[in-house]
């Protein structure tokens, strides 16, 4: 699942908002942008918890309990595809779209093929 769009056009990558020339590609990354935030902020919850835990009810341990795995869940499955070029240096436009970490990998591997077998025509 993303969110947005990408599809690969004639000689090139196109997404909700911008086209990407596979030439110009430099670089693809599939990174999880959130995991140290939401990791780091379902352990301080989970130490206010342990800390606190005998004046808590165990509803509030549920809901405690609960927040942490939804943090722990999303930080893990939520992920950024950014596409890097020489011309893209130090702008925002780089960042392609957002979706599922595994999806996200997928179309990695996907536009790095499709990069090689554009650059070997080039060459030809």
């Amino acid at each position: 699942m993303i969110f947005g769009t990408y599809r690969f056009v004639a000689g090139g990558v196109e997404t909700q908002n911008d086209t990407y020339m596979l030439q110009n590609i430099t670089a693809i990354s599939a990174r999880r942008p959130f995991l140290g935030a939401g990791l780091s902020i379902a352990a301080l919850l989970a130490g206010f918890g342990a800390a606190f835990h005998d004046l808590l009810f165990a509803h509030e341990w549920a809901i405690l309990g609960g927040i942490c795995t939804a943090l722990t869940g999303v930080s893990l499955w939520l992920g950024r595809l950014q596409l890097l070029s020489r011309d893209l240096r130090g702008l925002d436009l780089g960042t392609a779209l957002y979706g599922s970490y595994r999806h996200l990998n997928r179309l990695r591997r996907e536009t790095a093929a499709a990069i090689h077998v554009a650059r070997k025509e080039d060459r030809s």
